[in-house]
């Protein structure tokens, strides 16, 4: 694999590199290399929602990473489901569909999927002088496999392998290929991702008496959260029949929910996704006209819809769409819930801090979750400066009372009608978090709910949730 890798590195350098074991093209990694190599559906992903933002896909997670980085898979809690069906109308009437299905797992993630091209519509076959018509052939190509993909702190890392096939007529052949990458983010409160992935590294395949290498591709990208709400893409390609080129991508979400939504679409809030994107390797193939790609995505709860529009200059335009499905892996707390006045005056009390957790770790959950529990308008909030003036003036040390006695000693205090207490803590290198509003005239737990945050980039992710939960 070093070897590989340092062989890439030099034609980089020397824009040419002589054929390695059939795995590289005469001239790899420049401009000469072009057509020489098989299995072209391989080069895109499927995917409406990455072919939306012009193929930057390298820092993206979902299902559809199966196809472009395996690394954004491992973001998938633990019992989650996500699924996604993508099809794309193509030129000259050939198309190509594509699923993926990922599962959340204790010890990372598994995911398998299928991808199909279909180029037969429109294509002839003829007699040796090309001049007799003997009716259509079919020709097509296909590809099935399976990837993990696992979390490890702060850095994501994913594999897959696929075995893939291609028909020309009469003639047919097989091959196997491995796709694998990394995804690092900053830590806290991270505004930007970095990636690295290769793609499509196997043996050549062998159609007929043709012999050509797969389309192997290297890649880093870079997201910057420039907004909450807003990420701007940036990727560059080095593929083995082609020049190297870049890619830069936007994407903008607009929440359908009445209430500020930060970093709603990876909570799986309802709204609206606006995506552009320019690929520079379009342009200098096709022209400007090829060059920009655009759409937008629905989401509905757990279903989001995709759609993509992507020119191809002179030779006319495709549409892409795709169907994806998420089930949360978290699950519901098993206290039934009860009718809360939402006019009701509450007092979030601090959070404790339960094993593996610092006193400052549960206080910057507290504060998120009182933030996002403000703003959903559930309760009115007891204002923080007057909770935390008496909790010094009176030196109350709730945490040692029990829950119902401490609530009745907050709501005597502050004059509210509810109490807000958590906890935070940690095992198995993930936080668990829990919320329960008592009453406080009898202490009765009203609401309870639970959330996991694989780390503390995820803790106001894990607050909404819990917000979601109390607010049902």
């Amino acid at each position: 694999m070093k070897r590989i890798f340092l062989l890439c590195a030099a034609a980089f350098l020397s824009g040419r590199a002589p054929v390695f074991g059939g795995l590289l093209p005469e001239g790899s990694f420049s401009d000469d290399a072009r057509g020489l190599t098989s299995a072209s559906f391989l080069k895109t992903p499927p995917s409406a929602r990455f072919e939306a933002i012009a193929g930057a896909c390298l820092t993206q997670n979902g299902p559809q990473s199966f196809f472009c980085n395996p690394a954004g898979l491992a973001s998938t809690p633990k019992g989650a489901v996500s699924a996604s069906l993508a099809y794309e109308s193509l030129l000259e009437g050939s198309y190509r569909a594509g699923t993926s299905i990922i599962r959340g797992y204790g010890n990372g993630v598994l995911a398998v999927g299928f991808l199909y091209n279909d180029s037969s519509p429109g294509m002839d076959k003829f007699d040796a002088m090309g001049l007799t018509p003997l009716g259509d052939f079919s020709a097509y190509d296909s590809s099935a496999g399976a990837a993990f993909a696992r979390r490890y702190g702060l850095t994501d890392f994913g594999f897959g392998v696929k075995f893939i096939k291609s028909k020309l007529a009469e003639a047919a052949g097989t091959s196997a290929a491995l796709d694998a990458g990394f995804i690092f983010r900053e830590p806290g409160s991270a505004r930007t991702e970095f990636s690295l992935a290769m793609r499509n590294f196997g043996f050549p395949l062998k159609l007929g008496s043709q012999r050509a290498p797969l389309p192997l591709e290297f890649g880093g990208g870079l997201k910057w959260k420039y907004t909450p709400d807003f990420d701007i893409m940036l990727e560059g390609r080095l593929p083995c029949d082609h020049s190297p080129y870049l890619i830069m991508a936007g994407e903008w979400f607009l929440g359908f929910a009445p209430s500020p939504v930060v970093r709603a679409k990876q909570a799986g809030v309802s709204g609206l996704f606006v995506r552009g994107g320019v690929n520079l390797k379009n342009y200098s193939d096709l022209g400007a006209l090829g060059a920009f790609a655009g759409g937008f995505g629905l989401r509905l709860g757990a279903l989001e819809f995709d759609y993509a529009f992507v020119p191809y200059g002179e030779l006319g335009s495709t549409h892409r769409m795709e169907i994806s499905w998420r089930v949360p892996g978290v699950k519901k707390a098993a206290v039934p819930k009860k009718p809360v006045a939402r006019d009701a005056w509450a007092v979030v009390a601090p959070f404790e801090n339960g094993p593996g957790v610092t006193a400052i770790q549960a206080e910057v959950f507290r504060n998120l979750f009182e933030a996002e529990l403000s703003a959903s308008g559930l309760f009115k909030i007891i204002e923080r400066a007057k909770l935390d003036f008496i909790l010094a003036e009176k030196k109350l040390a709730y945490a040692g009372l029990a829950e119902d006695k401490a609530a009745g000693e907050l709501g005597r205090m502050t004059g509210a009608d509810l109490a807000v207490f958590g906890l935070v803590s940690k095992k198995a290198e993930k936080y668990l978090i829990t919320a329960r509003v008592a009453k406080v005239s009898n202490g009765e737990i009203l609401r309870f709910a639970a959330a996991e945050a694989a780390e503390e980039y995820f803790f106001r992710q894990a607050a909404r949730k819990l917000v979601s939960d109390l607010s049902r």
